[in-house]
């Protein structure tokens, strides 16, 4: 018997429709951007764990989206790929070689040619200055497993709900236990790839076919739900020293799952704002360590308070978001769309 049917959706089918989403997008971007400004003023002590959340919500997105972004598609593996590629890749190229340029001017430190290669190639390798395994442009780290899970879902399209969750599910359970089996160094690939955070892109999956169940809960539900994983990542954040999957993953989900469930009162009620935010979300997220290592230093020492400070350099990664959104990363997109379309007439 399928538990999760096929066509269970009776939400609207494109994700940019799903207010929820969008909003969860431009949260889980800015969390980021707060998560990362302590340290970028200097101030390590100050980090706040729940931030960090940002990314675990992002992951749970992930899942979601392509689940949505393929159902009552032509499942052709190469043309998913494409996709993706055409969506992820060339704007964060087009980053990284900024970063490189903005390391250079703000920080005096020279990009290797090596470092460059892996960082375009989506190549882990350890990072020497930082001590971590992550690509020049640091948060391009999540998109290493972005492009693990894009490879993964494609290999298992077609191949019914049930049957690609739990081919997506023995993978992931097969790197978590090779990780616990030969306990690799942190600065290896075989550590970075072994992450139980990939879990959270199954359970992304999950809900992404049971959307439409969610659509129809009572809303008394999806309140109580989006309370519980609010208060859980409050919880959480105080420092329990459970599995990130556990105190950050679980809560992750319950929130996103809460709010698609209240998709009709964020679309009715949410300001259009919060949802524009979510547009330029993935601007956000990679243009802001950028506006951080830029901006941090003058900031500080300007004399004024950290909250003054904060504020202020916020602003300015989101208005910096705004404008990479706008004439940047839609014109590249338009671009690489018009070019993948006609790759794909000519080969027809």
């Amino acid at each position: 018997m399928n538990i999760i049917p096929e066509n269970d959706h009776a939400a609207p089918r494109r994700v940019q429709q799903y207010t929820s989403v969008q909003i969860l997008r431009g949260l889980a971007a800015l969390m980021v951007v707060i998560y990362h400004l302590p340290a970028a003023l200097g101030m390590l002590d100050l980090g706040i764990p729940i931030l960090n959340s940002g990314v675990d919500l992002f992951f749970v997105i992930s899942g979601f989206v392509m689940v949505l972004s393929t159902e009552n598609r032509r499942r052709d593996h190469r043309a998913f790929l494409m996709q993706r590629f055409t969506r992820v890749v060339p704007f964060y190229w087009v980053m990284t070689f900024v970063m490189v340029a903005a390391l250079w001017l703000f920080a005096g430190r020279a990009v290797s040619l090596e470092q460059l290669t892996n960082s375009l190639l989506f190549i882990p390798y350890l990072d020497t200055v930082t001590g971590y395994v992550q690509p020049v442009l640091g948060v391009g780290w999540t998109l290493n497993l972005e492009i693990l899970f894009y490879i993964l879902f494609a290999a298992t399209m077609g191949l019914g709900t049930l049957t690609q969750m739990a081919m997506v599910g023995v993978v992931f359970a097969i790197a978590v236990a090779a990780r616990i089996t030969f306990k690799p160094a942190a600065d290896t690939v075989l550590f970075f790839y072994t992450m139980p955070i990939l879990f959270e892109f199954l359970a992304g999956m999950a809900l992404g076919h049971l959307v439409g169940r969610l659509a129809r809960s009572p809303a008394v539900l999806g309140v109580s739900a989006l309370v519980f994983a609010i208060v859980s990542m409050l919880v959480m954040g105080l420092g329990f020293n459970l599995p990130r999957t556990l105190a950050q993953g679980i809560p992750a989900l319950i929130l996103v799952a809460a709010c698609i469930s209240l998709e009709s009162y964020f679309r009715l009620l949410a300001p259009r704002v919060l949802a524009r935010l979510g547009d330029a979300s993935y601007s956000l997220y990679l243009t802001h360590p950028i506006v951080l290592l830029a901006t941090a230093p003058v900031v500080a020492s300007a004399n004024v308070s950290p909250w003054l400070a904060g504020m202020v350099i916020v602003t300015a990664c989101i208005a910096v978001s705004l404008a990479s959104y706008s004439f940047i990363e839609k014109p590249l997109l338009a671009i690489s769309r018009m070019s993948l379309s006609a790759y794909q007439v000519k080969a027809q």
